[in-house]
Parts: C-alpha cells; structure tokens; sequence
C-alpha cells in the first residue's frame, strides 16, 4: 500500500483525532482547497490500518481528481498540502493541551497590541492557575519563568510601575529553571557515561553541585530528587542516598508528570540493576518490590503501554526470587499491556523462562523454538536460555554446536556493545568448563571458582554460582567415593 508522511501521521490518530481533524479541513479558515478536503475524506475511510486498496497511488489519484491522466506531480502536491494541514493540526492540538503556554501566547499578543486591562487580568489568571497548578516538575519552572517575564516586560514600559518591577523574580525563577534542567540533563549524561564510551561535557556542572551543596533548594523538591539521583550515579557505595531517593519519589510522586516521574524512577531500578550485577544479589528484592511499586501506580507505563523489556525484567526478578505462581499470574494479567507489536514474541519468550525456573526443560525447548529474533537481546537472551537448557538436559553434542554457533554470532554482530560482547563470551566460557568438568571431572573447582569471580562482567551469574555448587557437590560424593 502506498504510504506517504501525510499516511505514517493519520495512523497514530485516534478516531476522535481523525473526526476532529475532518472539522479542521472542511474549515475554509484553514483550508479553502476542496481537492484536498475530498482527498482527506477518502483517507479518513481508511483510518486505522490504511490498507485498503483505494489508498495505491494511481487509485487514489483517480478517486481524488476523476478521469484524467495519472500525474505523480500533482498526487504529491495534493498529499503536501494536506501534510500541512495535519501538522497545523497536531500543533493546534498540542497548543491547546498546554494551558499555561496558552497564557504565556495571549500575554505575548495583548502586549504586543497594548491592550494593558486585558493583560492584567490574563496576568492574574495566569498567576493563580501557576500556584494551582498540581505539578511542580520542569515544566512547572519553565512556565513561571515565562510569566514572569511577560509580566517584566509588560512592566518595564509602564514608567509608573518601575518601583514594582519583578525583575529579581524574572531571575530567581530562570535560575530554578536552569539548575532543574541542568541537573536532569546532568544526570542522563553521568548515567550514559556509565554505558557508553562517549566524551560529554558538563559545563557548570562542578559550580551548580557545589551551589547545591551550600544552598539546598529546600523548597524545591524536583531539585532534592536530581540532586539525590546525580548522588547515586557518583557515590553507587553509599545506599543511603538510594533510600532518600525513594521517600521523596514517594512523598512528591504527585507533583510530577507521569514522563517525569517515570525517567526519576528509571534512576532508581538503575542503582538496583548495577548494585545486583556487582554481585549484591540481596538488591534482587529490592528491585523487585520497587517494580511492584511503580506497575501498581502505572507509573511504569509509557503511552498506555508496558514495555516489553520491563515485563521481562520483572518476569526474571520474581523467578529468580522463586515467586513462581505471582510471575506466572503477572504473564497472563499483564501480557496484554504489552505493545501488539512484541506481544506474541515476549509472551513466547517469557514462558520458555518460566518453565526453565521449573525445571520444564522440554517445554522451555517447545517455547523457544516460536521465538521470532526481531532484537539482538531476544536473540542473545534466547541462545543463552537454550545453552543452559542443553546444560541441564546434559545434551552434549547440541551443548557444543551451539557454543560455537553462539560465539560466531557475537563476534559478527556489530549492533552488541562491546560490553555485551564480554557478558555472553564470559557466560559461555564458564558454562563450557563446567559441562567439561561434569564430563571429566578432575579440575579443582576452587581454581575455577576463583577465576570466575574475578571475571567481570558475566551474564547470569547468579545461575552460573549456583550450578558450581551443584559441581563442587558432585566433586565432593566423587572424593568420599575415592576416600572410602
């Protein structure tokens, strides 16, 4: 089917978007070309999937333009001009959901036209909507930053007026502004650093924190939540900034967008995930409550939508945790939370995971056979899961055709971080000496106990320790055997 950027827009409308847009149209304030009101009409019949056959080019041509002789020109004139009135749209659209930046543009108009008494009681309403406002995130700070100088401005022509000028309060909220940002901003790049090898600049970072460190903004508590998650990113030793973290996400949840709230959050799962991948395996609770926390508020939603690298993460927590029946429940509860898109595939995965945890190994075979390889961790995470099914299964010749095939995989693929590359190469070097051991088990495992502690980082680690135990018991039946 034809598809075009005008199409690719018209699909993420809802049908209460698509019947207010056929309005906007038929509007001869906004468009006085019936052409492209007919063309809209037609498109608007095919509204979600546009998959009809109608929409091909040379039939959408003659269902727009009659019996005249296809021109490609013209179609694409017609479809741009109605581009525009969809991005008219949407702006319109956006404008209106923004309330105060509704205020900030009719302050801006009425003093532009000097109609002072209309611009005092805009300014009023303005204000009290700004105190009424339930959310006190960056946007809040942004907002307030823009009224008050509407307001300074306004002033600053008024000669009367000077000796109440707000100019201090103009400053003292862009200073807010700034600082919030910077501070968010901070902390992604701090965080990236953490994963990728990329060399950011953090100008007055140094200044801010140091500020901050002088004169908390007590008074601000989107400031004490970044100040607390930059803490975690450069002192991860010291738990207690993690704990303030989380009691004041918990006491100021309500004062954030469900985005904002929902990035604060991600810094807080983050501390978790990397305390747990350095071997503090005690944060695996941790973790895990802080996910029934934020999937119970929805907080953990983004567009409606549970992310299918969410659903996973918490699949893999409550099985590690043997929370076997909620994990089995939380598939089936929640798989239709996930994008339509990933949900057969993260269902099918998600279900060869828990009859691993059982000890299914047959049905983790059935499941992982269905799993379609659309992402690279799909199929990284599904070749490891099927190594150590092959492990526990003891199915030798298929154990090492894979850990050749696995390898290959890696080492060809340019979209895994080198990072990756180490954790996988590592889980399948230490899961082969042991499947080697197991076959001739005369190795002393505390040589190889050691070398893997020392390793870092490897994938699944807490499965590999715990199948060294199994080893070290064999080892141990095996030289009470000789003993005897």
């Amino acid at each position: 089917m034809y598809q075009n950027k005008a199409i690719q827009i018209l699909k993420t409308f809802s049908a209460q978007e698509m019947r207010q847009m056929a309005d906007f149209v038929a509007s001869p304030f906004f468009n006085k070309n019936e052409t492209v009101t007919l063309l809209f009409g037609i498109l608007m019949e095919c509204h979600p999937d546009f998959t009809a056959p109608i929409i091909e080019r040379e039939r959408l041509f003659t269902a727009v333009l009659g019996d005249i002789p296809y021109d490609e020109q013209k179609l694409r004139y017609l479809l741009t001009d109605l581009t525009k009135l969809i991005e008219e749209f949407i702006c319109y659209k956006a404008v209106d959901e923004e309330v105060l930046f509704k205020y900030h543009l009719l302050l801006y108009s009425y003093r532009q036209r000097g109609l002072d008494k209309p611009f005092i009681n805009t300014m009023k309403q303005a204000e009290k909507l700004l105190e009424s406002w339930p959310r006190r995130d960056v946007s809040h700070a942004f907002y307030q930053y823009l009224i008050e100088e509407d307001k300074y401005r306004f002033t600053s022509v008024q000669k009367e007026h000077l000796l109440e000028s707000n100019l201090q309060s103009v400053v003292d909220n862009l200073d807010k502004y700034f600082i919030l940002n910077k501070m968010r901003y901070s902390a992604e790049i701090i965080n990236n650093r953490n994963v990728v090898a990329i060399n950011y600049r953090l100008f007055l970072y140094e200044e801010i924190m140091n500020h901050l460190r002088h004169n908390p903004l007590d008074h601000v508590p989107a400031a004490k939540i970044y100040y607390n998650i930059i803490l975690t990113l450069t002192e991860p030793e010291n738990k207690q900034h993690y704990d303030t973290l989380l009691e004041l996400l918990k006491e100021h949840k309500d004062l954030f967008s469900q985005d904002e709230l929902f990035d604060m959050y991600v810094y807080a799962k983050n501390f978790s995930i990397r305390k747990i991948n350095n071997g503090h395996t005690e944060f695996m609770k941790e973790l895990f409550n802080l996910y029934k926390v934020i999937l119970g508020n929805r907080i953990i939603f983004r567009e409606n939508y549970l992310s299918q690298w969410d659903y996973k993460n918490i699949i893999y927590l409550g099985l590690r945790l043997e929370e076997y029946e909620w994990v089995k429940g939380f598939i089936h509860d929640y798989n239709e939370s996930l994008d339509p898109r990933y949900r057969k595939n993260a269902y099918t995965y998600n279900m060869a995971y828990y009859h691993f945890f059982k000890g299914e190994y047959d049905e983790t075979l059935t499941m992982l056979r269905s799993v379609e390889f659309t992402d690279v961790y799909y199929h990284l995470d599904s070749k490891s899961l099927l190594l150590k099914t092959y492990y526990e299964l003891e199915a030798t010749e298929a154990f090492f055709s894979l850990v050749e095939a696995f390898k290959v995989y890696i080492k060809r693929n340019k979209q895994i971080p080198a990072h990756q590359k180490s954790n996988y190469n590592n889980l399948i070097k230490y899961v082969t000496k042991l499947y080697k051991w197991k076959l001739n088990p005369r190795k002393n495992l505390d040589e190889l106990a050691a070398e893997m502690e020392r390793t870092k980082p490897i994938a699944d680690i807490i499965w590999l320790r715990k199948k060294l135990e199994e080893v070290r018991q064999i080892d141990a039946k095996i030289t009470g055997t000789w003993r005897k």
